[in-house]
């Protein structure tokens, strides 16, 4: 790249984020800071103070924000152990779906997890999640006083979280346990605890999954605070130091607002900063291209402290990769590689149980090209929506041809799929690498033809 420059990616659409998409390599503006290999947004937020306005709108009442403090002479006040309680009892305030919408809803395990350093050092991690799949979620709260404060705690966070990988599963549920029984409950299993809402679940799936979680340095790890202001080319320095971990680190603000004649509380969280993963630079041969094997660069894992909105590959992009190389090894190469391509007609990804490869239309529902399982299956049925038949037939006949399948019609004409013999779907490696050519120039004359004879949102919902 050079220079401190990143090349960013932004989809622009009814749900623009930030992407993989189209690409574009901005000069610095006011408010932005570039140092190195870390680009942050460091605009001022102005927040007003909320209004609580009754049902007919004839009174208002107007809510006064609560300075979380330390306790002090026995009056109730917010302070850091209130926050815990908060956040152990109501997990659903932490914005996760926002910082990955792959996760599924926190499940509160402990307060004041023990952890060991070696060296005879110790502390304990304020608050533990984890979700049903397996996924985890470390939070320390703190009190925002001074910015040495603040750095530090950002630092600690980040030590807590490094403990906790290096532990197993059976010395993560011994910690916890540990940690149950400090505070007056009984000591259960992590699976115990993930399982209480569900018989689905199957024990030694969500074991292994935290056991993967554990060993890749996988988690979302969280600073919670009242009022973080912070220059965040400081704290990049910090998180940096931590980059051949995969973990998101994210700093949330919650805001507590009350009225001065009731003891109920406004809780507003904000995400204020959270990292991503870029990479640079670093050569390797990857396997299972038809000329042999291939040298692919690929960049050293670069942690960058941005303002909220998901980009480059986000945690659930990079759990789909290695769990389609469980059972394809090499196709994550290549799909990468392609995906990477399809960025240059505007295609981006999304993760909602598969792989999804779309992009963004008039009519306010997004084309669908293609949803790729994690077992590398591919379903080209989902670019038939929203009222794309006649593009969808000619592009699914394309894909069909290079794939050796067959193209089906579903629900009297109104969707077309396509499949090989046995009515299975294709899989990828039918297509990849042999025929990426052709199936991008197929995706490319599928958007034009969508885009050139929009569908009208009416008809689209027929």
């Amino acid at each position: 790249m050079g220079s401190g420059w990143i090349k960013c990616y932004y989809e622009v659409g009814p749900k623009s984020r930030w992407r993989k998409g189209c690409r574009r390599i901005g000069k610095s503006r006011r408010g932005e800071t570039r140092s190195g290999s870390v680009t942050m947004n460091t605009m001022a937020r102005r927040d007003g103070l909320p209004i609580w306005i009754s049902g007919d709108t004839s009174s208002m009442i107007p809510l006064i924000r609560v300075q979380l403090q330390p306790v002090a002479g026995g009056k109730k006040t917010y302070d850091e152990a209130w926050l815990q309680a908060l956040l152990h009892s109501h997990p659903s305030v932490l914005p996760i779906r926002q910082i990955e919408p792959n996760f599924d809803a926190l499940i509160p395990v402990c307060r004041e997890l023990p952890l060991f350093f070696g060296a005879g050092k110790s502390g304990a991690l304020d608050n533990f999640f984890i979700t049903k799949t397996g996924n985890l979620v470390l939070v320390e709260t703190k009190l925002w006083r001074n910015p040495e404060a603040r750095r530090a705690v950002v630092a600690q966070a980040l030590d807590y979280a490094s403990a906790v990988f290096r532990l197993s599963y059976g010395e993560l549920e011994t910690a916890v346990s540990r940690s149950l029984v400090a505070s007056g409950s009984t000591a259960r299993s992590l699976f115990a605890l993930a399982s209480e809402d569900s018989n689905e679940l199957d024990e030694a799936e969500f074991i292994d999954a935290v056991t993967r979680n554990l060993d890749h340095g996988k988690a979302i790890v969280c600073v919670v605070g009242d009022g973080i202001r912070e220059d965040f080319t400081s704290l990049s320095t910090i998180v940096q130091g931590h980059a051949g971990q995969r973990f998101t680190f994210v700093l949330i603000e919650l805001a507590i607002y009350q009225s001065s004649h009731s003891t109920e509380q406004l809780v507003v969280p904000s995400i204020l900063a959270q990292t991503m993963l870029l990479e640079r630079g670093v050569v390797r041969i990857a396997e299972h291209y038809p000329q042999g094997n291939k040298i692919v660069v690929d960049p050293p894992k670069t942690i960058v402290l941005n303002q909220p909105g998901p980009q480059g590959m986000t945690f659930g992009e990079d759990e789909f990769y290695e769990i389609l190389g469980r059972s394809a090894p090499g196709l994550p190469d290549l799909l990468k590689s392609f995906v990477d391509r399809a960025a240059s007609l505007g295609i981006y990804v999304e993760v909602l149980g598969g792989l999804n490869l779309k992009h963004a239309s008039p009519s306010g529902n997004p084309l669908n090209l293609a949803a790729i399982s994690k077992t590398g299956f591919v379903d080209f049925g989902p670019s038939t929506w929203w009222g794309k038949k006649e593009a969808a037939r000619a592009y699914n006949e394309t894909v069909a041809q290079l794939a050796g399948a067959s193209v089906v019609e579903r629900k009297e004409g109104q969707e077309f799929v396509v499949r090989m013999p046995g009515n299975k779907m294709p899989k990828l490696a039918a297509l990849l690498p042999q025929h990426e050519d052709a199936w991008l120039a197929a995706m490319e004359k599928y958007i034009h033809d969508c885009l050139a004879h929009p569908v009208s949102a009416e008809a689209a919902t027929e």
